[in-house]
């Protein structure tokens, strides 16, 4: 089979795809001259391209004039993609079962490149300080992301870990996931207390039929609303979903972890 990244494609698509990812990259809209450089395209170039992403409503003009935003076509590629994925609808199934069970935050996160992605959410009977998101998440501060630097090669997740620490903070992405892997092996999910924050959030792991973690499923709460401690009913409630949603993909645990 010829590999498709040798084959002639066609430019512009490729090129409205680097101007889709700058937008991606912010939480705001932005102004065409800094979607440009991002995009690594003139200012005229860049608004040419814009005028057609806004007809197909993949970009959409922001009340502040020159400024754009992802439109609602990428939003709804962006829940097809979803919806598409292998497993998705069982994990999500999980998600509303856990959140009813333990009457907590509850979410479902994904690997991708750029790092952890929360899919799917369920908000708890009483609402964290920080509310539940989907989307692009941190690695170092909760326990989903900690569950991905458990698991994964340390060449995926170390440049994120290292943008993510502070200056002043003492850890190192190596001593990160030396706690995490312990964490997981001993407890079967990791942990994340935030108390400064008033924040508390543990994931457990769904395996895929490579032993490899497809899916983090998270319970989220307060330190007075979510019992983290092992025989806990909201542990004991997390960790049987993770086992039904792996048995229901065909998973199974990998032999080592880390």
């Amino acid at each position: 089979m010829t590999d498709v990244s040798t084959r002639r494609g066609i430019q512009s698509v490729e090129i409205a795809f680097r101007i889709l990812s700058a937008l991606q990259t912010s939480v705001r809209a932005l102004p065409l001259k800094e979607i440009a450089a991002l995009s690594e395209l003139s200012p005229s170039a860049t608004s040419n391209y814009m005028i057609s992403l806004v007809r197909t409503g993949l970009v959409s003009p922001d009340e502040k004039p020159g400024c754009y935003k992802l439109g609602p076509a990428s939003l709804a590629l962006g829940m097809s993609a979803i919806n598409q994925l292998d497993g998705f609808d069982i994990v999500r199934r999980e998600v509303i079962a856990l959140r009813e069970a333990t009457l907590s935050g509850a979410a479902v996160t994904a690997w991708t490149e750029d790092g952890p992605v929360s899919l799917f959410k369920q908000e708890g009977q009483t609402r964290s300080i920080l509310e539940l998101r989907t989307g692009l998440i941190p690695l170092v501060t909760t326990a989903a992301g900690k569950l991905f630097i458990a698991c994964l090669q340390p060449a995926r997740t170390d440049a994120l870990i290292s943008r993510e620490l502070s200056a002043a903070q003492e850890w190192s992405p190596a001593s990160l996931r030396e706690e995490a892997i312990t964490e997981l092996r001993n407890c079967g999910f990791t942990a994340v207390h935030r108390g400064d924050m008033g924040y508390v959030s543990i994931a457990a792991p769904i395996w895929d039929r490579d032993g490899d973690l497809r899916f983090a499923i998270s319970l989220i709460g307060s330190p007075a609303t979510l019992n983290t401690e092992i025989e806990g009913q909201e542990v004991k409630a997390l960790l049987d979903s993770a086992v039904r949603a792996t048995v229901a993909l065909g998973g199974k645990v990998p032999l080592k972890i880390g």
